[in-house]
């Protein structure tokens, strides 16, 4: 059904921004008027005047008459009141428009609390349940693939954690789950002795739960990122010179079975000298909460969505800085880098750009996120961020919240329905594979933002014909028990 493009250069903030500017010149002009009324309103005290109109009345009378016209309610006086109108109305409609999407984010964010907190207080019935079903013959997972595929956005209610979380506290069987604080602060709640307070953000509900869960010896992710190189790139590894080449060279990358737990770091050169360099992190391929060697997992999942420093995020830091150092030019730290992931490298890419001591450590001008649930990371607007979503992919919407809309983030939303692979579930609509279709489709796309986007990024994508790229894998692990 094609792609929907919004936000960059020809989104609705931008609009918004330049309306709000317009705003600002016409009051700015409107004052510049005022000065010239009150100028001209001083000529009828000139005494120049005074005396011709002595020495010719009829001029005199003429002269008065047009200044009458000029300074009023026709003239700059008339004109400067409707340039300061128009201002005012310019300026509030940008700022009702502003404040209804405020008040409709909070109203979406405290449903998605009350549903969350429903869904906690009954998962014991729920599990109960689906364990039911299970035992009768019922394969539940590939029946939720196909409804998750068909309602997407109820993957919305992950923005909820904070009502999940108060909604395990309060029930007796889950709550001994949780850490104790937050048990005792629920019961003293249900009991009317004070008002409970939830965890303050989502990703502060999320990382109670990670700690709740390392209690139990799971979703621990410390330890040492190591980081090994390989000695030759995966076969089919190659340079992007479009957006499709870096969704397909993921798709190279993310093989869970015979290729786990790597990174890929291109080195790009320039015609005009040095190197750009793109960063490639693929997407979930452990799904034990037990935390192991592979940085590629739930854990990593988990921590990236409350905000926490990762052992995947250091061992990409480590990648890429010994690619630079294997270049063997010192400047190369201060090259401009891309980082490109899919779901689980999507949300480690916009968590790195968004940690001030990456972009101090390296030159970050750009993030392309494919299939990753990315709208609360806090990714400053000096980086660009290009974001592809299925919206038949329920693991976008994971984070409860829309994309940024603003100048430096476009996001592209491809439906699925009437696709050639006629995939209907929502695992086929989350693949790389798929991704890289609608990365095609935004190659050929000449939506205004697109082609801003295409334009401040073409240094990843157009290498110097006359020196090779350079493709470097790295082996990145979780080393238990090393610091």
């Amino acid at each position: 059904m094609g792609i929907e493009v919004s936000g960059g250069s020809g989104g609705t903030s931008v609009g918004l921004e330049e309306l709000a500017a317009a705003a600002g010149r016409l009051a700015a002009e409107s004052e510049h008027m005022v000065a010239i009324g009150v100028r001209s309103a001083l000529c009828a005290a000139d005494p120049d005047l005074a005396v011709g109109t002595q020495l010719s009345p009829a001029t005199g009378v003429v002269a008065a008459v047009a200044l009458a016209r000029a300074v009023g309610p026709t003239g700059i006086e008339g004109e400067t009141a409707r340039l300061c109108g128009l201002a005012l109305a310019t300026r509030a409609a940008v700022g009702a428009y502003r404040e209804a999407e405020a008040s409709v984010t909070w109203g979406v964010e405290r449903a998605q609390d009350a549903i969350m907190a429903e869904l906690g207080w009954h998962a014991p019935e729920i599990l109960v349940g689906v364990l039911a079903l299970q035992a009768l013959g019922v394969d539940v997972g590939p029946l939720l693939d196909r409804v998750a595929y068909r309602l997407p956005l109820l993957a919305n209610l992950g923005g909820g954690a904070q009502g999940l979380v108060t909604g395990l506290a309060a029930d007796p069987l889950t709550a001994p789950l949780l850490l104790p604080g937050l048990v005792e602060g629920v019961a003293e709640t249900l009991s009317g002795e004070q008002d409970f307070a939830p965890p303050d953000g989502d990703e502060s509900a999320v990382r109670l739960v990670a700690g709740s869960a390392a209690v139990l010896g799971l979703l621990r992710d410390d330890g040492a990122a190591v980081t090994t190189p390989e000695t030759s790139p995966r076969a089919g590894a190659a340079a992007p010179h479009t957006l499709a080449d870096l969704a397909r060279d993921l798709e190279n990358l993310s093989d869970a079975e015979d290729y786990p737990s790597r990174v890929r770091v291109v080195e790009i050169p320039q015609r005009g000298g040095g190197s750009a360099w793109v960063v490639e992190i693929p997407g979930t391929q452990d799904w034990d909460p037990r935390a192991g060697g592979n940085l590629a997992d739930v854990t990593s999942d988990v921590a990236l969505m409350a905000s926490r420093s990762t052992l995947l995020a250091a061992a990409v830091d480590q990648a890429l800085t010994r690619a630079q150092a294997a270049s063997g030019r010192p400047d190369a730290v201060r090259e401009p880098v891309l980082l490109a992931g899919h779901s689980l490298g999507g949300i480690a890419a916009a968590g790195m750009a968004s940690s001030a001591g990456f972009r101090a450590r390296h030159r970050l001008a750009s993030v392309v996120t494919m299939g990753s649930p990315v709208a609360r990371m806090p990714v400053p607007p000096e980086v660009s961020v290009l974001s592809l979503e299925h919206r038949q992919d329920p693991v976008p919407h994971l984070d409860g919240r829309a994309n940024p809309d603003r100048r430096s983030w476009v996001t592209v939303t491809r439906d699925l329905r009437g696709d050639p692979d006629h995939v209907d579930t929502a695992g086929g609509a989350h693949a790389t594979s798929e991704y890289a279709q609608t990365a095609a489709d935004i190659d050929r796309s000449h939506a205004p933002s697109i082609e801003a986007w295409r334009t401040s990024n073409h240094e990843f994508f157009d290498a110097d014909p006359d020196r090779a790229p350079v493709v470097r894998d790295y082996h990145v692990q979780r080393a238990h028990g090393a610091s």
